[in-house]
């Protein structure tokens, strides 16, 4: 293998499931990778060499920028919008540069509780034009469809699939139930809703990922003290393992609120519930009802309404034949939603001119 990648983030956690699960898990048959990413590393190493990012996020951007201009590499796949000029300069060099887009970014700036909210329509505006001038210089990708309004041409869409050979079979509810939540751990993304479920159902809660403030972890832990629900907070697990942690739940949780950045996007962890044979509890949302409404198994709740929440809990553990309908219906969702892995290789392959 003589074509050099380097895959770099500088913002996702190293076992980002998209990054290091489904990408590099792919394209290491074509090329000799390197993974650049923050510190703790990958858990499994293999396939790869992979570079340490240290220190805070600053000092993650200037190495990682220094890294990606180099012109060793064959083809940079940058992750991460804060990359985006140092890709932007590196490709104007005549260097193949490829950005996978993860997010809406502009609608997701909207948003940033960091963020003084009088420069938000400013700098999302900015990241508009920066994805714009980006298109023209280097490879785009994205994760989903819906992002192709953000720019001026189509551009290749590597949909966030199922990963089949990471997920069990289904299996029945485990003896002490509980309902499943994966992925990352925000208020945004509906963490009290969550909760508020799981009371709902009179059962445990298991939350797998990463808790971001890390003062929310304090705060659902009282939340749900309060109402009575066992909650369990893994932290993050390698995605294979996160599967088998969750496999026996009676049910699934995607409690996304009502913002642009998740309004048209479908959470790839309702796929994976529905895989799994768990019924599903989602926030009635344009993108998540593209999919599911209609579909067995899946009950559509308002984003961000506690009593409903709390009634959507109680219905699913009243209701087997929710279970029974999505077990029914799990291969039908892993033969129809799988990683495009030979699109990957396709796309990765015409990154780089000759």
């Amino acid at each position: 293998m003589s074509r050099r990648l380097l895959v770099v983030t500088t913002v996702h956690q190293s076992d980002d499931v998209r990054i290091r699960s489904k990408l590099i898990a792919t394209l290491a048959s074509d090329w000799d990778i390197t993974y650049a990413s923050r510190i703790p590393g990958p858990s499994d190493p293999n396939g790869f060499t992979w570079l340490p990012l240290p220190g805070n996020r600053l000092r993650r951007w200037i190495k990682a920028s220094a890294t990606l201009m180099s012109s060793r590499w064959s083809l940079v796949a940058i992750h991460d919008p804060e990359l985006v000029p140092a890709g932007i300069a590196r490709s104007l060099r005549g260097r193949a540069t490829l950005l996978d887009l993860h997010e809406n970014l502009p609608a997701q700036i909207r948003h940033k509780p960091w963020i003084p909210s009088i420069l938000r329509p400013v700098l999302a505006w900015v990241s508009g034009r920066m994805l714009r001038w980006a298109e023209s210089t280097m490879t785009v990708t994205l994760a989903e469809k819906n992002y192709q309004s953000l720019f001026r041409r189509d551009h290749p869409v590597l949909e966030n699939y199922l990963l089949v050979d990471d997920l069990p079979d289904p299996v029945p509810p485990s003896p002490k139930p509980f309902l499943a939540y994966v992925g990352d751990i925000t208020v945004q993304r509906g963490a009290f809703m969550a909760v508020e479920a799981a009371a709902g159902a009179e059962v445990g809660l298991v939350m797998v990922g990463r808790v971001t403030p890390a003062e929310l972890r304090d705060e659902l832990a009282e939340r749900a003290n309060r109402l009575g629900v066992d909650l369990t907070m893994t932290g993050p697990l390698p995605h294979s393992q996160a599967m088998a942690r969750v496999a026996g739940a009676v049910g699934g949780l995607s409690p996304l609120e009502d913002v642009p950045n998740y309004r048209n996007s479908l959470p790839t962890k309702i796929l994976e519930y529905l895989a799994l044979g768990l019924p599903v509890l989602a926030s009635d949302l344009p993108g998540t009802r593209i999919v599911t409404d209609g579909r067995a198994g899946v009950t559509l709740v308002a984003p961000g309404d506690a009593n409903a929440w709390s009634q959507a809990g109680r219905v699913v553990m009243s209701d087997p034949e929710l279970r029974l309908a999505a077990q029914s219906a799990a291969d039908e969702i892993r033969q129809r939603y799988r990683w495009p892995s030979e699109r990957v290789l396709s796309v990765y392959r015409a990154a780089v001119p000759g």
